[in-house]
């Protein structure tokens, strides 16, 4: 296990078997102005060790071990950031559904200041997705259905209605149910309701997967 400390107090773990990857991507959090502490992680924490935001790589949730370590640190209040080598097609949508990322990050496009954007974005609470995979999303929703990878039965959100793309629009924005019921000035109870029709009518588990399924699906603006 290696740390990096400084004075600011970001604690950031990294799920990471790559050696590459974690060369990079510990070179490029060394810059932050609030990088604190950095430790690569292949087991569970000590006792009462929190942080503040866990990165690993969307092909590595396939790895023995470690969707239950992200899951383990996330439980104990971390955010999530994924990074994409392989693009879209890397993501597993059980392995999705079980960590609930707050972010996409393209290996493509990884350089420092996307990098202080992603973690920025992760940790206010917003759903973050870089340029390089926006614009992926954008070229699939422009595709016709037959040339895009099959969807799970009901994911082309053909009968969502005005109100539920928006507040799927807000979810995805990251704002909490309290949140957009402010937005809309409608209740939280009618606020989950709408969530939970949105999760029924896209079959997906989650808030995340169903805001990234939108996008794919061209529901959703980026």
């Amino acid at each position: 296990m290696a740390t990096q400390q400084d004075e600011s107090g970001l604690s950031i773990a990294l799920v990471l078997e790559n050696a590459l990857h974690r060369f990079a991507l510990e070179g490029m959090i060394r810059v932050f102005d609030r990088a604190g502490t950095v430790q690569l992680l292949d087991s569970r924490p000590a006792d009462g060790q929190r942080f503040d935001l866990v990165l690993t790589a969307a092909a590595e949730l396939g790895n023995d071990g470690t969707p239950e370590l992200v899951q383990a640190l996330c439980a104990d209040g971390a955010r999530l950031l994924l990074l994409l080598v392989d693009g879209l097609e890397a993501i597993d949508p059980q392995a999705l559904a079980r960590c609930e990322p707050q972010g996409f990050l393209a290996w493509s496009e990884l350089e420092p200041e996307t990098l202080r954007e992603a973690v920025s974005a992760a940790l206010a609470g917003k759903f973050y997705v870089s340029g390089t995979l926006a614009r992926q999303l954008l070229v699939r929703a422009s595709m016709p259905p037959s040339a895009r990878s099959p969807q799970p039965a009901g994911s082309e959100g053909a009968a969502l209605t005005a109100r539920e793309l928006e507040v799927l629009q807000l979810v995805a924005q990251g704002l909490s149910n309290k949140q957009v019921s402010r937005e809309l000035q409608i209740s939280e109870h009618g606020v989950k309701r709408h969530v939970g029709n949105v999760l029924t009518k896209l079959n997906c588990p989650n808030r995340t997967l169903a805001a990234v399924r939108a996008m794919e699906d061209g529901l959703l603006t980026v």
